[in-house]
């Protein structure tokens, strides 16, 4: 009998209408710092001179960077993976609309990152241009195809 008025008063409660749940929704924004690169440098040959230039260079902007970061104080790095070969230098330089480009910043013996851009603070930047050059002094004999890792960081 007992069971009984249980029953039938758990069914007088939900024909009532006050049927109600909650749940606890937990949010949380993690810090974020997302760098993307687009595109490859084309091979940077020299293959000419101007006469009487004691410096020859070539350059290439098919690259563009992309960063997305909510945290004060960051900044791009570079570095290189192996030193560039003697009388040569391979330098970079990143724009930025939201923050400062330290110009062009020769990479040649940057096994350590060196700052290409700093002041970033909470921004995206969309599409910014990545410049390479490649420069050799005018008494550098040929020198064979040759690859380098050229590694951007987004950090503080």
């Amino acid at each position: 009998m007992v069971l009984l008025v249980l029953i039938s008063t758990a069914t007088l409660w939900a024909q009532d209408g006050n049927s109600r749940v909650t749940q606890t929704v937990a949010i949380e924004v993690k810090p974020i710092a997302r760098l993307s690169v687009a595109g490859n440098p084309s091979p940077l040959i020299i293959n000419d001179a101007v006469p009487g230039s004691d410096l020859l260079s070539v350059s290439d902007e098919n690259t563009k960077y992309s960063l997305t970061t909510n945290l004060d104080n960051m900044k791009i790095v570079a570095s290189i993976n192996d030193r560039m070969p003697a009388g040569t230098k391979l330098m970079v330089k990143l724009s930025s609309s939201k923050a400062a480009s330290t110009g062009l910043v020769d990479l040649s013996g940057a096994l350590n990152p060196v700052d290409v851009v700093t002041g970033l603070s909470k921004a995206s930047d969309l599409n910014q241009s990545i410049s390479y050059t490649f420069a050799a002094n005018s008494d550098v004999s040929e020198i064979p195809t040759q690859t380098r890792v050229v590694t951007l960081t987004l950090t503080n």
